[in-house]
């Protein structure tokens, strides 16, 4: 199970996007509020600074020249009555800015000079109509002036006091410009400090671009990159290589199925190789086959008259010159007599070799029954046992089943001889042959295996080529093998041959049906996972074939 399934990494890869998106998106809030932060105490602030600007406007009208006549008593009183309601708005505007938290102070200085100005003009006012009962506009202003008598000390007439409410009022905007340049510096120092954080979120972000980069460089496009090219090395015939990723993800799961399908691919690809080495022999077998047969079917009958009359005319001429050369030199008659029986081997030998072509070249239907397998070996051991040649050497043959299979029994017995004999002349004095005989998927297999002088590499890649022999010149025509596989194949069997190397044995191997075929004339299928059989060395009269320094016929 993969440790980073790639969901994992998507979430992951998000997180880093979202990680940026919150960076970039935290430094812009900051900006942004503190942008919106002094913009509104600037509104708020020039929404006072307006109202005191008002008050002013009011109160400096009050410092305009008038004598004690009634009309400009009159219109003084309604100055004064102006100004204080332009008071109760600034007073307004200063609360509300000062509990919305809109300044930079509390608005402690302002409030108090709010109260002088209004102490002020409720004197101003009493002083006016002496009949009303005059009170402050503001709240808290009886307080504030309790607490500081100054606000009325030195002040005899109504002029002194305007000239007194004149200068505190002028106060106010020189207070609120002051506010205006704290919030401007305020603002300055948010800017600075906005622009800090908006370079480090950007380095930030870019830091998780890189990472982000790496990472998916690293999950998605390499990994995609290696498959890409393992597939295009397969496409182009090219099974060997294999694909290394640790990347512990679905990736790497792809990339080891990967692996085992070009191994599987590799080995289906090799064993078509041999299948197709193995079919391109056969064919080559059986043209060598075809030509052989109409070479022995077109001049053995005229070569085997030939052999016989020479056969039949030195036995006759032995026999006449017998008498004849008895009473002159010994030397002369035994000479005479090695020839003619020279003769008559040489002759009765290249009729043997005519009888082999003829019955290499026969392909005459079998005759399949259910046969015995381990009597018809066992019928062939004993008649072999009983050779002189072959009785310092050992036949271990002890079968542990009755094993039944659908075949010519002649045929088959040919086989176990000619494998038998191959395997006797390949191996030293004392040495020893054994025989097994037993059911394997579904078929019968006789394993011939022995500690004979082995076989070489090259002699198992031609060991059932027709013609094919390491014997000296005379000593064997390299059919053997051939008719033995020739007769397996007919069967519809399987034979085949291995060696550990020179000097090390060899091991034959026979499969064979044990049942017919079908009526639709198809054979069984037959499945075979690993070799049919172990073929040990060994190289005889019917092998064919000998490792150098031993004969195979």
């Amino acid at each position: 199970m993969p440790k980073w399934t790639i969901r994992v990494k998507l979430i992951a890869g998000l997180s880093l996007v979202v990680g940026m998106m919150l960076t970039l998106l935290g430094g812009a809030v900051f900006s942004l509020s503190a942008f919106h932060d002094s913009n509104l105490m600037l509104t708020d602030l020039l929404r006072e600074l307006g109202a005191s600007k008002e008050l002013v406007r009011h109160v400096a009208r009050l410092e305009a020249p008038r004598d004690e006549s009634p009309a400009d008593r009159t219109a003084l009183l309604a100055d004064a009555q102006a100004a204080r309601k332009a008071l109760i708005d600034y007073f307004k505007e200063l609360k509300q800015n000062a509990t919305r938290r809109n300044r930079v102070d509390d608005g402690l200085s302002e409030r108090g000079l709010a109260f002088g100005i209004d102490h002020d003009l409720t004197e101003i006012l009493a002083r006016l109509e002496p009949g009303e009962d005059i009170q402050p506009a503001l709240p808290g202003t009886a307080l504030y002036v309790g607490r500081h008598p100054e606000v009325i000390g030195g002040v005899r007439t109504t002029r002194d006091r305007v000239d007194r409410l004149f200068q505190q009022v002028m106060q106010l905007p020189t207070k609120l410009h002051g506010d205006v340049y704290a919030i401007l510096l305020n603002s300055k120092r948010q800017y600075e400090a906005g622009r800090v954080i908006v370079w480090i979120a950007a380095l930030a972000v870019l830091a998780m671009i890189g990472v982000l980069a790496v990472l998916f460089n690293r999950w998605v496009m390499y990994p995609v990159r290696l498959l890409q090219r393992g597939v295009r090395r397969v496409a182009r015939g090219s099974f060997d290589g294999s694909i290394e990723l640790r990347t512990g993800d679905e990736m790497q799961a792809l990339a080891e199925a990967f692996n085992d399908m070009t191994a599987r691919l590799r080995v289906t690809y090799a064993d078509l190789e041999r299948q197709v080495r193995e079919r391109s022999r056969q064919l080559v077998r059986s043209e060598r086959l075809a030509g052989v047969g109409f070479l022995a079917a077109g001049v053995a009958h005229e070569i085997n008259n030939p052999l016989a009359s020479i056969a039949f005319c030195s036995e006759a001429l032995e026999n006449r010159l017998a008498p004849m050369l008895a009473p002159g030199d010994p030397g002369d008659a035994k000479t005479v007599n090695n020839y003619l029986r020279m003769i008559q081997e040489e002759a009765f030998r290249c009729k043997n070799i005519t009888e082999k072509l003829l019955d290499f070249s026969r392909c005459a239907e079998i005759k399949r029954e259910r046969t015995d397998l381990a009597g018809l070996i066992q019928g062939v051991v004993e008649m072999i046992r009983h050779m002189g040649k072959y009785r310092h050497k050992t036949i271990v043959f002890q079968p542990r089943e009755a094993v039944l299979a659908h075949v010519d029994g002649q045929e088959i017995k040919q086989v176990v001889l000619n494998l038998v004999v191959n395997a006797l002349d390949c191996m030293d004095e004392n040495g020893t042959l054994r025989i097994d005989l037993r059911h394997a998927e579904g078929m019968a297999e006789m394993v011939f295996a022995d500690d004979g002088c082995g076989m070489t590499p090259e002699v198992l890649e031609n060991i059932f080529e027709p013609f094919f022999t390491k014997r000296r010149v005379g000593k064997g025509t390299g059919l053997g093998l051939s008719i033995t596989h020739r007769i397996i194949s007919q069967h519809h069997g399987e034979i085949a041959a291995s060696s550990p190397g020179e000097n090390q044995g060899a091991t034959f191997a026979v499969r064979l049906p044990v049942r017919p075929r079908d009526g639709s004339g198809k054979a069984r299928a037959v499945k075979a996972a690993r070799p049919v059989l172990a073929i040990a060395a060994h190289d005889a009269e019917f092998a064919e074939a000998e490792a150098p320094g031993r004969r195979a016929g």
